[in-house]
């Protein structure tokens, strides 16, 4: 007896460190993103704002709640969600004993010869060590799967703004690239005047002539990125590829009046995928619980109730059947040692993966934040320019209705426009899409509306 104390202490001394509830390292992290200056100002409560509504936009408010209620990533993670809480369920019935029925003929003396038989057999055996920690494991899975539904709908919202405004820009891009294809005809078409006259050669004609395939080549291609982002949207939503309705006011969107911040303790919090990396640290602790569980002893606890015709006869069960059991069964495996090691090396690896996310995410952000400034004075450049090129365009108006320029040179100084039109959209574009992909790395937006989702979904 004195042996087997001895033997139980020397295991709950190993143990004691993984029962106490488990923790996720400190890293250290700044008190604010180096890149995000006096620029940006910090929004309380990111995961909840609805920041695709701000652009005022009905047809990405519509696409963007379609995609939530349908998209099937989330659909599948919501099923692995719904798993893991039926384990986690599994794991608090153990508590309960289960009862077995029996009906029918033994001659087994151990068991007092009954015959014919009936009778039930409540049973309870737990390892209530073990038990404790599947149940506080399960629990932290739940708590992953549940940041996994979180983390699909944060990048589905960005995915669906990303390809609309892509979609948008693409077809903006369309009407632009049209307009310099027409100029770019005019130019054709004067300097073939011009060559009846023997005022321009060929050489100039054969170059403009290049020039304006080179513009039905970008037409063509603008045309298949079109179907690529309607088809792309389509796919988010759970469709068959086919068109997508838009709102032509790509133009109109000013994506340098939202400049959202958040300090990186409020980013870390809201991250979906700091908090799966958090909860697996604590699944992965509970796991070696589970381990140690195995060297613990399990209580045998039952009572069989019935009646048997006794003597092994077959006859009519009317005799009174009673047996108690209350004992300790404990066996120690010496493969669970080496389970035990397994588990402590899988606990390791999530907490440097956690702390790799951290870092991961300080890096996005602030890179993120970077990126949008810089497209952003991209944007505000090209726009100056653009604006100062219409007013030289102004002037040669001007000039040439008082006939000082003639029109070649005017529709030549149009194409100048045109084409720097053609620059100006796809540098917005690139400051429309840092501005998402800000808003994604900030957490913005995966809990809106989501409990109802959630419960639609599972109904």
């Amino acid at each position: 007896m004195q042996n087997i104390i001895i033997l139980l202490s020397i295991i709950f001394i190993s143990a004691c460190s993984w029962i106490k509830s488990p923790t996720t390292p400190e890293v250290d992290a700044p008190q604010k993103f180096n890149s995000a200056g006096d620029y940006y100002s910090n929004i309380e409560s990111l995961p909840y704002l609805a920041w695709w509504q701000q652009f005022n936009d009905p047809q990405l408010n519509k696409l963007i709640e379609s995609g939530l209620n349908n998209n099937l990533e989330i659909k599948i993670a919501i099923s692995n969600l719904e798993q893991a809480e039926g384990i986690l369920k599994q794991a608090q019935l153990s508590w309960i004993p289960f009862v077995s029925i029996y009906a029918g003929y033994s001659s087994n003396p151990a068991f007092g010869n009954p015959g014919t038989f009936f009778g039930i057999w409540p049973q309870y055996v737990p390892n209530i060590f073990k038990i404790y920690k599947q149940q506080q494991q399960a629990k932290y899975n739940v708590a992953v799967n549940q940041a996994m539904v979180d983390g699909v709908r944060l990048t589905l919202i960005s995915q669906i703004a990303a390809s609309y405004f892509t979609l948008i820009s693409s077809q903006e891009q369309l009407k632009l690239l049209t307009a310099l294809d027409k100029d770019s005809q005019t130019l054709i078409d004067l300097t073939k005047s011009q060559l009846k006259i023997g005022l321009r050669d060929n050489i100039d004609l054969t170059q403009l002539t290049a020039n304006e395939k080179l513009i039905q080549a970008q037409i063509n291609l603008v045309n298949q990125n079109i179907v690529i982002s309607q088809n792309s949207i389509k796919y988010l939503l759970n469709q068959n590829p086919g068109k997508i309705n838009s709102s032509d006011n790509f133009s109109r969107i000013d994506f340098n009046k939202f400049k959202p911040g958040s300090l990186p303790a409020q980013v870390l919090q809201n991250r979906p995928d700091l908090i799966m990396a958090e909860n697996m640290v604590k699944s992965s602790h509970e796991g070696v619980g589970v381990a140690y569980g195995n060297l613990f002893p399990t209580i045998q606890l039952d009572s069989f109730f019935g009646q048997g015709s006794f003597n092994g006869t077959v006859a009519n069960p009317n005799q009174y059947l009673n047996m108690n059991d209350a004992y300790i069964n404990w066996q120690i495996n010496p493969a669970t040692f080496g389970q035990i090691e397994a588990q402590k090396g899988a606990y390791k690896g999530t907490v440097y993966q956690y702390i790799q996310t951290v870092r991961k995410i300080l890096k996005e952000v602030d890179n993120s934040y970077i990126t949008n400034q810089s497209t952003s004075k991209n944007y505000e450049n090209t726009k100056e320019a653009y604006i100062e090129l219409n007013k030289k365009y102004n002037l040669y108006q001007g000039l040439y209705k008082s006939g000082i320029l003639s029109y070649p040179e005017l529709i030549n100084n149009k194409l100048d426009l045109d084409k720097l039109a053609l620059v100006l959209n796809q540098s917005k574009l690139q400051q429309a899409l840092s501005l998402v992909n800000l808003y994604q790395n900030l957490a913005g937006g995966y809990k809106y509306n989501r409990e109802t989702e959630i419960t639609q979904d599972k109904e």
